[in-house]
């Protein structure tokens, strides 16, 4: 199971925003930043889009949810919109 880790100070949303090149329409992405094991030494930071109005997850350990991975075109394995659950350690 992947763990993913807010810290505290993590527990906020950021908002990014601009003008669609292709558009030309204003655009916002609220997103908040996280922690992910990897197996590496250390976890990695990575950013968490949100839909308008979520309002961001609180500090903790979370896992991924099975809805955000799936199997797209090509039978290729795809990583859709992150939705975070409470991790529950699986070696206890």
């Amino acid at each position: 199971m992947i763990k993913i880790e807010i810290k505290p100070s993590q527990a906020v949303a950021d908002t990014r925003s601009g003008v669609s090149k292709t558009t030309g329409k204003a655009y916002t992405i609220p997103e908040q930043s996280a922690y992910i094991f990897l197996g590496g030494d250390y976890p990695q930071m990575f950013k968490i889009n949100l839909e308008n109005g979520q309002p961001p997850y609180p500090a903790g350990l979370y896992s991924l949810h099975e809805s955000s991975i799936y199997v797209g075109d090509f039978q290729k394995l795809r990583v859709g919109k992150i939705v975070l659950v409470p991790y529950q350690d699986s070696s206890k």
